[in-house]
């Protein structure tokens, strides 16, 4: 069992190529390389000056086995400005030839002064290798496409990504870039290194759209293995902010400090 299995790239999953169990975040194909049942618990603190978020996560994840893997997994964010997103997922991946294909079915509940808006999202996601053992692979996901919206404006809303990698037995490096219903754009280029039992990676995001100037900021962390219990810490900051009408977006604050635990079972 390599580190790899148990450790995403990167930081939370965001990545298109992300691969292991946090991977169901952006792209639901990649918990296929992963090999072990595992518990998985996190807690996100979002910051600014003029308010704040607390994200919590629970999952369950299931190997492959030779069949599917899957994923269940609950979310809530609370925030202190009268605003809250809870939402379920339930995603399976399994593997065809070289490519790995994996789609999660989620619901949605946004409370926003006591206005309730309830989505029904779909997450489709592919990733594989071009020649078989080789470092070149490639991520393409759809995520977050709201089949289904109590708010009209919400309805038929995505994010598209497409990323490449270069994976090596300690190093990996990737470049993805992720195009949101928003007009927002990111470039994603990032590195992670594999020394058993610490794994460490960077990445540094461009976020640019049209009508702003682009906003550069950094993601950077590690994880540490302890036996059957994996231990991840992270931290993204953005030189500078951008709002946006969904208010739990990472852009809208100071930084945010992201605590993961993974434990097989």
């Amino acid at each position: 069992m390599v580190l790899a299995d148990i450790v995403d790239f990167t930081n939370d999953g965001r990545s298109v190529t992300s691969s292991g169990v946090w991977s169901f975040r952006t792209n639901p194909a990649g918990i296929v390389e992963n090999e072990v049942r595992q518990i998985l618990l996190s807690n996100t603190l979002r910051i600014s000056s003029v308010r704040k978020v607390r994200s919590f996560t629970f999952a369950l994840i299931e190997p492959s086995l030779d069949t599917l893997a899957g994923v269940l997994s609950i979310s809530a964010e609370f925030s202190d400005f009268n605003q809250e997103r809870m939402s379920f997922l339930y995603g399976v991946a399994g593997t065809a030839g070289l490519t790995s294909l994996g789609v999660n079915f989620g619901i949605e509940r946004t409370v926003k002064n006591a206005a309730v808006d309830t989505s029904i999202v779909l997450d489709v996601g592919a990733k594989g290798k071009f020649v078989e053992n080789g470092p070149l692979g490639y991520g393409l996901a759809v995520k977050n496409f709201r089949i289904w919206s109590s708010d009209p404006q919400l309805a038929n809303q995505a994010t598209f990504g497409a990323g490449l990698c270069l994976d090596y037995d300690q190093m990996k490096f990737a470049l993805d870039v992720i195009y949101g219903f928003n007009e927002l754009w990111t470039i994603l280029p990032g590195a992670q290194l594999n020394l058993e039992p610490v794994s460490l990676y960077v990445t540094i995001p461009v976020f640019y759209s049209p009508e702003n100037d682009s906003i550069l900021a950094i993601d950077a962390g590690g994880s540490f293995q302890i036996g059957n219990l994996n231990i991840q810490v992270s931290v993204f900051y953005p030189f500078s902010k951008k709002e946006s009408p969904d208010f739990f977006k990472e852009l809208s604050y100071d930084y945010q400090i992201d605590f993961r635990i993974g434990v097989r079972w």
